[in-house]
């Protein structure tokens, strides 16, 4: 059963539908590099173009070089402005912080900064042009008009079923010559298959003109090694979406449901050339059955998984030098925990037939109550599977929300199942036969993040199987109240939490505090560079840390005052010398609530920074084995408006978490399956397993 199939997804069964099938059920890399090509550079260049055009909009002084007659524009002298301007506001601070961390990246920041030279020109060019037909004062704004867009749409396929593709793009941008709005994607590289990256971009810009209801053009800008620039026009774009992509669709839902000695696997990319910079090349050589040569052609449709040749672009040369970043270097740290096995590559194949089976059982048993129900799909989340239920006419959504106790006796299952109305269905999640993990690393990226950008922990990974984060300068998820029984994978929890911080954000940016009164959470983090103090392990010591923050955060506020700021983002624009975000996990908080006199301090003091703490950059996460009503006081859960529930021991500790009457973390499974309250919105999630602590 195919739920949403990403823009990148589709982009690879361009390229080579093998790939797809093997990054889609076992993960990996999936993307084809030239044998140049160094890993490293795509998310520092998307960061900063990011914060260029942010940049762009609030500083008055781009919109100066501008404040002259349109024909008088010197396209030369203000693309020098521009790059000096984002040079000394941006790049050079990253630079002195990358240079700080890697001191070996030398030449390859030298030609990060080669490439964002050729994205700054080519900003110039369509502001001078741009300006023809605005005044100054608007002409940025109405030249970049989004950054990082999602958007989505169901395509009708040749079959008649339906298939939801979802992305996002790096920018949009209008142009008043050709009166169009343009969609534009960064490329830190040369494509290997340009056809499979013209499906991409066409996707983004059709998906775009459904929701807006415009003609949309789409571009790719290439910047390394060379400045290449493909722009492709609606006009040309329209029927190669509505003809191409939904035949396209229909295939890659065959190939993904394919499994072994089932028929013919998806096929090989026709590009032969493709297969020496194919990450996975040895695991595809293993897994798809070998294959007599002139067989295979004469049954294979040659259209079928071969990108097809669009070759209605344009495309222009700036000769940018080349630019290259290598992988973070990184250090095992002692006490890494055991890693679960990975999944056999028949694990597909096992997953969806035994979750067919279960669907068809859990149908049968409704039916054997006079629950008369249509099986809509079946979603894979790591640790179990949701069953999508359509209520036949008649049947009332109670009338199965009713039966939890019957359907856990008839299926054998330890807990209860979760049942829960949704739009067009009835979702009843079930425990998975073959449970897999959220390995840490294939979702969190080392990266080198600024001051000013937003500072975001892992929560967990979803049905659709990406993961979701909490932005901590968010007010709904600045604090965060976390609560898990024995064996509900609360400490993995933190750990990945606390990891996924750490791999973004530099000691010089982000500070650390750590309370682990059991001294077994947090064991690998001792010593590290990015904690405030040593590990907190006892009453005396948690009482005085949470004294110096909040003394710290008044020291902020009033550092905030005299220059006239409101909060630590603002401050950390304007500073010379940023400030750190300091995030305080607090885990075992119950241990501290023994004593009246140290309670009553410690809530005092969480209250206070629950409270003030957000704009000043200080932030808390406390986490409970014990979420009582005299542990976690209504007190302590109004100033903490973050929520996650890991498996806890009743119904009520459920409750005193997730607030209201949300007693379904009782029936959790443990191991890290966790729910996530955001805003009204209850999530359930896969916490993100790090089997081994690098830094």
């Amino acid at each position: 059963m195919t739920s949403s199939l990403s823009v990148t997804k589709i982009r690879i069964a361009f390229e080579c539908p093998r790939l797809l099938y093997l990054g889609h059920h076992f993960g990996g890399m999936t993307m084809f590099l030239p044998p140049e090509k160094t890993l490293g550079i795509g998310n520092a260049f998307h960061q900063l173009s990011d914060q260029f055009v942010r940049q762009l909009h609030a500083d008055s002084e781009f919109i100066a070089l501008l404040a002259v007659a349109p024909e008088r524009l010197d396209k030369g002298m203000i693309t020098q402005k521009f790059e000096q301007r984002l040079y000394q506001t941006i790049f050079f601070p990253y630079l002195q912080r990358s240079l700080t961390e890697k001191p070996d990246k030398t030449q390859a920041l030298h030609q990060l900064w080669q490439g964002l030279k050729g994205l700054i020109q080519r900003w110039v060019e369509l502001l001078v042009s741009n300006r023809r037909f605005c005044n100054t004062q608007a002409v940025i704004q109405k030249t970049f008009l989004a950054q990082e867009l999602s958007v989505k749409h169901t395509f009708i396929l040749p079959d008649s079923n339906q298939q939801l593709i979802q992305g996002r793009f790096d920018s949009l941008v209008y142009d008043f010559a050709n009166h169009r709005l343009c969609v534009v994607e960064y490329k830190t590289y040369q494509s290997p298959d340009p056809s499979a990256q013209l499906a991409q971009v066409a996707l983004y810009s059709y998906m775009l003109r459904e929701k807006i209801g415009v003609p949309i053009d789409s571009a790719v800008y290439s910047v390394l090694p060379d400045w290449q620039e493909q722009v492709y026009p609606w006009t040309q774009l329209e029927d190669t979406v509505h003809q191409l992509i939904p035949q396209k669709l229909m295939h890659i839902r065959g190939w993904l449901a394919w499994r072994p000695g089932q028929g013919e696997p998806p096929p090989k990319t026709l590009r032969s050339d493709l297969c020496d910079m194919c990450p996975q090349h040895s695991k595809c050589q293993t897994y798809f059955e070998p294959q007599t040569t002139a067989t295979s052609a004469s049954r294979t449709n040659p259209n079928v998984g071969q990108s097809q040749d669009f070759s209605s672009q344009k495309t222009t040369s700036n000769n940018v030098d080349k630019s290259d970043n290598d992988p973070s270097k990184s250090t095992r740290v002692k006490g890494s925990r055991s890693r679960p096995a990975e999944p056999s590559p028949s694990s597909p194949q096992d997953s969806e037939q035994k979750s067919d089976a279960i669907a068809a059982h859990l149908v049968q048993v409704l039916k054997s109550f006079g629950v008369g129900v249509d099986l809509q799909g079946i979603a894979l989340a790591p640790a179990f599977l949701r069953v999508k239920l359509k209520p036949q006419l008649g049947v009332k959504v109670n009338s199965i929300l009713r039966l939890t106790d019957d359907l856990r006796v008839q299926l054998g299952l330890q807990a209860p199942p979760m049942i829960a109305p949704q739009a067009g269905y009835v979702s009843v999640d079930l425990p998975r036969p073959d449970r897999q993990s959220a390995l840490f690393d294939h979702y969190v990226q080392p990266q080198s993040l600024t001051p000013t950008d937003p500072v975001k922990i892992a929560i967990g990974v979803d049905l659709e199987g990406n993961l979701l984060e909490a932005d901590l300068s968010d007010p709904n998820t600045c604090h965060f109240l976390v609560g898990g029984t024995t064996g509900s994978g609360k400490s993995e929890f933190l750990r990945s939490l606390l990891l996924s911080l750490l791999k973004r954000h530099s000691p010089d940016h982000l500070q650390i505090a750590l309370v682990d009164p059991k001294r077994v959470t947090f064991p690998e983090f001792e010593g590290n560079r990015w904690l405030l103090q040593p590990i907190v392990k006892d009453t005396e010591g948690a009482i005085s840390l949470m004294d110096a923050l909040m003394n710290e955060m008044d020291r902020r506020y009033q550092r905030f005052e005299q220059s006239r700021c409101t909060d630590l983002t603002r401050y950390n624009q304007q500073a010379s010398s940023p400030i750190s975000r300091i995030v305080c996990i607090f885990d075992e908080y119950a241990d501290f609530m023994a004593e009246k006199e140290s309670r009553t301090a410690i809530e005092q003091s969480i209250k206070r920074l629950g409270a003030m703490a957000r704009a000043a950059g200080i932030h808390l996460i406390i986490a409970t084995q014990r979420p009582d009503a005299q542990v976690v006081t209504p007190l302590i859960r109004s100033n903490l408006p973050g929520r996650v529930a890991l498996r806890t021991a009743s119904d009520a500790d459920s409750a005193i978490i997730l607030g209201g009457k949300q007693g379904d973390a009782v029936n959790l499974l443990g191991k890290g399956d966790l729910l996530y309250l955001r805003g009204a919105q209850l999530l359930r999630l896969q916490s993100l397993f790090a089997p081994e602590i690098t830094l």
